[in-house]
């Protein structure tokens, strides 16, 4: 989706195929542009006498026209002036799309000549991200079915007095961002068959190429000898053999303090020896969600190209039942050194992070961490599918992400690691267990588990997306069948803003 950035009075490109955009506030009347003629000045103001179109929030109104530079008008509304916020006109960017689409429009162009052209990266943001679609598979793509177009271009026509430079290079951050989030989705669609372990890493290496940053693999024989053995012990029933993804981007001209993003890379979850019910299993090809949220965040990285220093660390592996599998009751030698008794092989996330968290911490001394995993379903009984679960040991990183998740829409709701909750993961027979008692602070205890991994002064939170990764139903901009790449948008935005 290529958007462009014009002065009213500009020269752009319409034709039949061109829908012209105006938005409008709840009963801020009369609708005015300076792009509509007389005649279709006067239907629009006839159509809102009727009150068929009120601009309250989510309302969209086509109009067709008989008139070769435009295929019609879309009325698009706002709501409220005074309760407008950045993800309401995310979300009407979302609105639009589903009456682009059915109206066969490839080309939009939006008056924004009385807007606040800082709105403008918001709208764009729910353009691109409901326009996503997983089709690779398909064999036969029947249009007059689907009465899909994709929109090729998109305008926004400013006032003159705005400072167009500024707003374009913001516009083109947003696609750039937007863009890695739909690279992570794709990700994430895509069928374990697929995906393996292996081909997860060579995805990364791929990209990597892409935008010129560093990526390393860590085969299944280098990590017996650095002695990652939880990592191991989880890949060990499937026949595609674990590795770790590390990916690095450094600004050459920077020299302060690394950050480090852990992404939990279960390419398939069949809960192990512990085997999952067979409903909704097809969804654990999800359970990589957290590592292709990761690794769209060091992709959008190496297309802004801001000063800072970012490693993601990623165990991947597929939790499969074998030969020799992992059992309930084994005892691990954790790369820190730590033991852990497996009382659930279904529990399989934290055991990878956690090997994870230390290889990142021994090699390269993060200033902070933060891990983003599909960790518990606790977090879903928990929080629904409106909000991530985030907990840590720094309250300013907490509310920082929780501040940048309001801005982006990827909301997060704190969690208690009260030292009360230790005894839940108690072993007696190892360090630590990796399961508590049932039905009981699920998604708290795989938190209080992972911090018994974070060592010295190091920053950290730990970010559940369980609920979010997909699933959810009631944002415009994203669709129930299609993963969201949640936390692509939040870490990008919080890296840049903090660098």
């Amino acid at each position: 989706m290529k958007v462009t950035i014009i002065t009213i009075g500009g020269k752009f490109e319409s034709d039949w195929n061109t829908a012209l955009v105006i938005p409008s506030f709840e009963k801020d009347f009369p609708v005015q542009s300076e792009l509509l003629s007389e005649e279709l000045d006067m239907l629009i103001q006839s159509i809102v006498d009727r009150e068929v179109f009120l601009g309250k929030e989510g309302e969209v109104f086509f109009i067709p026209i008989q008139d070769a530079k435009y295929a019609g008008v879309i009325l698009l509304g706002l709501g409220s002036k005074e309760k407008l916020s950045e993800e309401k006109l995310r979300r009407a960017g979302g609105n639009i799309i589903n009456c682009v689409h059915t109206n066969r429009i490839s080309r939009i162009v939006f008056d924004w000549s009385k807007l606040c052209t800082s709105y403008i990266s918001p709208i764009v943001e729910g353009l691109i991200l409901s326009s996503f679609s997983y089709e690779n598979f398909k064999t036969e793509l029947d249009a007059s079915k689907t009465n899909k177009v994709n929109i090729g271009t998109v305008v926004f026509l400013t006032h003159p007095d705005e400072n167009i430079g500024r707003v374009i290079e913001e516009t083109n951050d947003t696609v750039a961002i937007c863009e890695s989030v739909n690279m992570c989705r794709n990700l994430v669609c895509t069928p374990a068959n697929d995906l393996t372990p292996g081909a997860l890493a060579e995805f990364a290496r791929t990209m990597c190429d892409k935008v010129e940053i560093k990526s390393r693999i860590l085969t299944r024989a280098e990590m017996e000898e650095e002695g990652l053995n939880a990592i191991i012990a989880v890949g060990r029933g499937s026949s595609r053999e674990p590795c770790m993804i590390i990916v690095e981007y450094k600004h050459p001209d920077y020299t302060g303090d690394l950050i480090a993003l852990i992404g939990k890379g279960v390419t398939f979850d069949t809960g192990g020896i512990c085997l999952k019910p067979r409903d909704n299993l097809h969804e654990m090809k999800y359970d990589m969600a957290g590592a292709g949220a990761v690794l769209g965040v060091l992709y959008a990285l190496g297309k802004l190209k801001p000063k800072m220093s970012v490693i993601g660390v990623i165990p991947a592996v597929e939790n499969a039942p074998g030969n020799n599998a992992l059992l309930p009751g084994d005892i691990i030698r954790t790369y820190s050194g730590k033991t852990v008794e497996v009382l659930d092989t279904d529990a399989e996330g934290r055991l990878i992070l956690a090997d994870a968290i230390s290889y990142a911490y021994k090699k390269y001394s993060p200033h902070t961490i933060i891990d983003v995993a599909t960790l518990t379903g606790g977090c879903i009984t928990a929080l629904g599918h409106f909000c991530a679960g985030i907990m840590g040991n720094d309250e300013q990183l907490v509310r920082s992400l929780i501040r940048i998740g309001e801005k982006t829409g990827e909301r997060l709701w704190e969690l208690p690691l009260w030292d009360d909750y230790e005894k839940l993961i108690k072993s007696e027979v190892a360090d630590i267990a990796n399961l508590g008692p049932a039905r009981e602070a699920q998604t708290i205890v795989g938190g209080i588990f992972l911090k018994n991994f974070i060592e010295g002064n190091t920053k950290w939170a730990h970010i559940d997306i369980a609920g979010t990764a997909w699933g959810v139903d009631h944002i415009s901009y994203w669709s129930k069948k299609y993963p969201t790449g949640f936390g692509v948008r939040l870490l990008t935005n919080w890296l840049v803003s903090n660098c």
